[in-house]
């Protein structure tokens, strides 16, 4: 077929198109002018553009208003986004039933928001649609874990390591369920499996730090916790395990170290001056374990109050 057209049969297109097009018409180039007995849209009013246009500026401002308060109560907590997705995603599950991936997002975001127990649920269903998947465990395993359900935790992540010897956060989770329950040399040789897989997991070295430490090796703790500051500098927390490590073992000069280590990069860490203010004590510095106590008044009065008492003892 030939795409020439006559002019007739281009007009009528384009008068076509200036039909379908509605309100929203075409806006015609000079010279085109439409056949005398085309139909022309009715005349609008001066008052109808006006309201149309009123209209239309109050419900963007509602709109406008109603996005900045969701953001509002968003920042200041009072909407959590986290309980949010949780919510979209029990919807998704509902109407997915046999969606595995689902659930694995449904039990992150359940767990995330603090919804332990539906976590559990969602993660158990994870587990039966994926027994055979090392990750389906360990996920059931940390939502035992947030559950405070250390044993249940320890059957879920063992049960990943028999699937995969390798998972690094089966034993990793296998560590951290043993150490809530107080059996550290249980746990240190879970955390020294998981850093023999994850040799630069900081979290793993300050783990391993904290068994140790419970168990009476300070020494090793304390090169752990060296360990995990040299793979993670920025993690304030690592300086506050090795202080307290210090100081378990009477070595106060160093924990004191430690602790003004984290005060210089972190001056709202009420726990590191509660600590220090400890530590200036045991040698015997009333007067600079008074000014961590000043200090705490403004970040943390129960704790401020909790060092006063121990300086007036």
């Amino acid at each position: 077929m030939s795409h020439a057209t006559s002019g007739k049969r281009g007009l009528l297109h384009l008068e076509n198109i200036d039909r379908f097009a509605g309100p929203f018409g075409r806006r015609a180039a000079d010279g085109d002018v439409p056949p005398a007995d085309s139909p022309r849209p009715a005349a609008v009013s001066s008052s109808t553009r006006a309201k149309s246009s009123s209209s239309l500026r109050l419900a963007l401002i509602i709109v406008a208003g109603l996005l900045a308060t969701a953001f509002l109560l968003i920042k200041a907590g009072i909407i959590k986004t986290e309980g949010a997705r949780a919510a979209i995603l029990s919807r998704v599950a509902a109407a997915s039933p046999d969606q595995a991936r689902a659930y694995t997002f449904l039990g992150k975001h359940l767990g995330t928001s603090g919804r332990t127990r539906e976590a559990v649920g969602a993660c158990t269903k994870l587990v039966e649609l994926r027994p055979d998947d090392p990750y389906a465990h360990v996920l059931l395993g940390d939502v035992y874990s947030d559950e405070n359900r250390p044993l249940e935790a320890i059957t879920c992540y063992k049960n990943a390591t028999d699937l995969d010897p390798n998972c690094f956060d089966a034993h990793f989770g296998v560590g951290k369920a043993y150490a809530a329950l107080g059996r550290n040399q249980e746990a240190i040789d879970s955390y020294e499996r998981a850093l023999r897989i994850k040799p630069d997991s900081a979290a793993a070295h300050m783990s391993l730090g904290l068994a140790l430490s419970g168990a009476g090796r300070y020494e090793e703790a304390m090169q752990a916790f060296k360990d995990a500051k040299q793979l993670d500098p920025a993690v304030n927390e690592v300086q506050v395990l090795s202080g307290n490590a210090y100081m378990e073992a009477g070595l106060y000069k160093q924990a004191i170290q430690c602790y003004k280590d984290v005060v210089t990069t972190d001056q709202n860490h009420a726990r590191a001056y509660y600590n220090l203010g400890k530590a200036y004590l045991e040698i015997g510095d009333r007067g600079l374990a008074l000014e961590q106590q000043h200090i705490l008044q403004s970040l943390d009065p129960k704790l401020a109050d909790r060092l006063l008492r121990l300086i007036n003892d």
